[in-house]
């Protein structure tokens, strides 16, 4: 009985080493799959349908705490004219240069989400919006001063944004709305600002 039972252990103990790099690749691919359904495949930043979900899980916290935070709708001015005047390509760097800014800018606590095209969402947890236009502000400036270059190709561009604080009893999807009009009157406005609404 003891010689079987040994036989058997070593038996598994085998399979165990041959079956552990498969093991080792489908947690690998298993870790690829979870980050292509939360990210933006193109600037790496959260993308829409997992940052509508974190602001749920935000509104949740702040209703049980009392606590408020704020959303930003930021939009690359005329970045149409980019991408007729210089191609995709360079649309595309447009687009990572800015996502690269927005994490240089913004708190470790803040999220940065690619919602659509060239537009933007930042959550900024436990913030008043009095304390995050400044933040918001710098981001713009430091836009407009950034020359991105693509090959033979330097680009400038600008950024308009809607602040808005979320206020308590109000849904996720209303604030939104308020942020998305701010930013239609910093369009109005001639861009390149922040609007708070």
């Amino acid at each position: 009985m003891v010689p079987v039972t040994a036989i058997l252990a070593g038996r598994v103990a085998q399979m165990r080493l041959r079956l552990r790099p498969r093991r080792d690749g489908l947690e690998r691919a298993l870790e690829r799959i979870r980050e292509q359904a939360t990210r933006d495949e193109l600037t790496g930043l959260v993308n829409r349908r997992h940052m509508q979900e974190l602001m749920d899980q935000e509104h949740q916290r702040c209703v049980r705490s009392g606590q408020t935070f704020c959303l930003v709708k930021l939009d690359i001015d005329a970045f149409k004219r980019v991408n007729d005047a210089h191609g995709q390509a360079v649309g595309d760097v447009v687009l990572r240069a800015l996502a690269q800014e927005a994490l240089r800018h913004v708190r470790g606590s803040d999220l940065v989400a690619r919602w659509s095209g060239e537009e933007f969402v930042v959550m900024l947890p436990d913030t008043r919006a009095v304390l995050a236009r400044a933040p918001m502000e710098r981001l713009v400036q430091r836009l407009a001063a950034l020359r991105i270059v693509h090959g033979a190709e330097a680009v400038s561009v600008t950024l308009s944004g809607g602040l808005v604080e979320h206020h308590a009893g109000e849904a996720v999807g209303q604030t939104l709305e308020r942020a998305a009009a701010a930013l239609g009157e910093a369009k109005e406005q001639g861009g390149n600002r922040i609007q708070t609404a």
